[in-house]
């Protein structure tokens, strides 16, 4: 592969990203919680349709804690929206020298080779913003830890918990910040509160059984104008479906990336429904 140059949030140059090799095992359903590796993802938007990626952070994980960190600005010529920007605080001079997103993507899936994607986005849509435009889907399992937190802590089920509303019900020493890799971290730290939970409750040991109780929503993001088009499709013909669902993935050799820096930001994108804390659900 190629020399891929990251460009994280404050910092003063580009930074070459490395790929090291990190003995995992194969991960399947009976993978055991204690050894199974997770990668909880977040990223930020121009909030404006198709809504492109204009930062990129992930936190590599297990239960007992961090791993290493992925985090990176993405160059995007798209126009930004002005309540996005507020949000997180990205502008135009910040992307300069950034790598395009291609690339970017291309170092995130090989960061998260072999674990389970993790996501605060009742929507499935950070994950599918990572995906879209690939040949194939995403080879990964994927859990929202905010149907997570409606399970664990019994939640109304219409309901969707904010980030910041959980990392405070949790009790944990991390502040959601409205940029990728802060809010990646936090979200690391919510999904293993939970899941410190959920074994005492449920007496989880493998990342089947988490799997077998959240189910994946298929979310149907075909643009208004080509629903009505295929309203009127002959009968018999194929009309939009969903995101296709993720699989397992294979082997585990992975990679990582520096210990991230200190970080300020807010923001982007897509709104997850009722929160009001991380990114990434519902547009803006």
């Amino acid at each position: 592969m190629k020399p891929v140059f990251l460009k994280p949030r404050g910092a003063a140059q580009l930074v070459q990203w490395e790929e090291i090799a990190v003995d995992a095992p194969e991960l399947g359903p009976q993978t055991p919680l204690d050894d199974a590796q997770f990668v909880a993802i977040d990223v930020e938007t121009t909030g404006n349709a198709p809504f492109l990626v204009l930062e990129l952070g992930a936190e590599r994980f297990k239960l007992s804690g961090p791993l290493s960190f992925f985090d990176t600005l993405v160059d995007c010529r798209a126009p930004i929206n002005p309540y996005a920007k507020k949000r997180h605080h990205i502008d135009r001079s910040m992307l300069i020298g950034a790598p395009e997103f291609r690339d970017a993507r291309r170092a995130f899936l090989r960061f998260a080779q072999g674990a389970v994607l993790v996501e605060h986005s009742h929507d499935a849509f950070d994950s599918w913003l990572v995906g879209r435009g690939l040949e194939s889907p995403l080879q990964h399992p994927i859990i929202d830890t905010t149907a997570l937190a409606r399970l664990v802590l019994d939640l109304p089920k219409g309901q969707t918990p904010g980030l910041a509303r959980l990392v405070q019900e949790l009790g944990l020493d991390v502040t959601p910040a409205h940029a990728a890799l802060d809010d990646a971290r936090a979200t690391a730290m919510v999904f293993r509160g939970l899941v410190a939970r959920a074994r005492v409750a449920y007496g989880w040991t493998t990342v089947g059984e988490i799997l077998a109780v959240l189910p994946r929503p298929v979310v149907d993001r075909t643009t208004p104008s080509r629903k009505a088009s295929a309203a009127g499709q002959a009968p018999g013909a194929r009309g939009p479906t969903g995101p296709p669902r993720s699989g397992a993935p294979g082997a585990t050799r992975r990679a990582t990336s520096p210990t991230p820096t200190a970080r300020r930001g807010r923001s982007s994108r897509r709104r997850r429904s009722g929160s009001s804390d991380s990114p990434g659900g519902s547009p803006a």
